[in-house]
């Protein structure tokens, strides 16, 4: 596995793949070498089989956005396309990571601002404390959200809050993110890496077939009709059927068939989890 400044990454023997944003002295913004990095990571996970990725941050915050001086400021005054090469990877990596195809989970240990939201928001649940601390900064140095989080911003908080908070700059904390609709929970500190085994966990226990497939029509499903939607997941299931051998209809129907589990209340055994 390679080696990395920026970050740091480790998959668990069940393939659990954690990956942290490693900048504490400077909130773990987003530098061109850390866009290069999780570009790579991803890559890595993939590779490995990964079956779920956590993503988290060192010290006290989750990711304080971009880095503003190696972002913008210096490749902005060395022209455009010293700013163009500086920031090819970003959209890269969050494009990636939005179309992942195992589950992504953010977990949101403190300081969460600009690019660092966009980064949660582009990630399949987000679990953070219940006192860390959301912002949509760019308004107070004279820009918009842009690069993609004005996207991530509008597509998990309400309409009247997005507005609120792009527009003046102000924080709110992981309770309110909750109550937005901008995080999946917020809970005490104390819980929160139990929150986020839990999570993982249940993750582990589906079929990673199936669950590409959820996340795939999940996103496609938001902006069709529902006519449309209604033919797109059943020829999605028949695909999904075909790929993973025929799993729900041969191993989870027969074990309900069983009753040797409730699909109201627990997952049937996929095989693959450790005893």
């Amino acid at each position: 596995m390679a080696s990395y400044s920026t970050i740091k990454l480790s998959i668990t023997d069940n393939g659990v793949a954690n990956l942290v944003l490693d900048r504490p002295e400077k909130q773990n913004s987003l530098s061109p070498e850390l866009h290069h990095e999780l570009l790579d990571a991803l890559d890595t996970v993939e590779e490995e089989n990964g079956r779920v990725l956590v993503i988290s941050g060192n010290g006290d915050a989750f990711c304080g956005g971009m880095d503003l001086e190696r972002a913008f400021l210096r490749p902005r005054r060395d022209g455009p396309q010293e700013f163009i090469q500086a920031n090819a990877a970003i959209l890269e990596a969050m494009t990636r990571l939005k179309h992942y195809p195992i589950p992504t989970v953010a977990k949101i240990d403190g300081w969460t601002f600009g690019g660092g939201y966009e980064l949660m928001g582009v990630c399949d649940f987000a679990i953070a404390r219940d006192d860390a601390t959301f912002g949509l900064s760019e308004i107070n140095f004279g820009i918009f959200p842009g690069g993609g989080t004005m996207w991530a911003t509008v597509h998990t908080m309400n309409r009247r809050k997005a507005m609120y908070y792009a527009a003046t700059g102000e924080t709110f904390t992981g309770n309110e993110a909750e109550e937005y609709g901008a995080v999946t929970m917020a809970v005490p500190g104390e819980e929160l890496n139990q929150t986020v085994d839990d999570l993982v966990e249940s993750l582990l226990e589906k079929n990673p077939v199936t669950l590409r497939f959820n996340k795939e029509v999940f996103e496609k499903s938001r902006y069709m009709t529902f006519e449309d939607s209604v033919d797109y997941e059943m020829a999605k299931m028949e695909e999904m059927s075909y790929l993973q051998g025929e799993d729900w209809i041969e191993t989870a129907l027969k074990q309900f068939e069983d009753r040797e589990f409730r699909p109201g209340l627990e997952s049937y055994d996929t095989g693959n989890t450790d005893d």
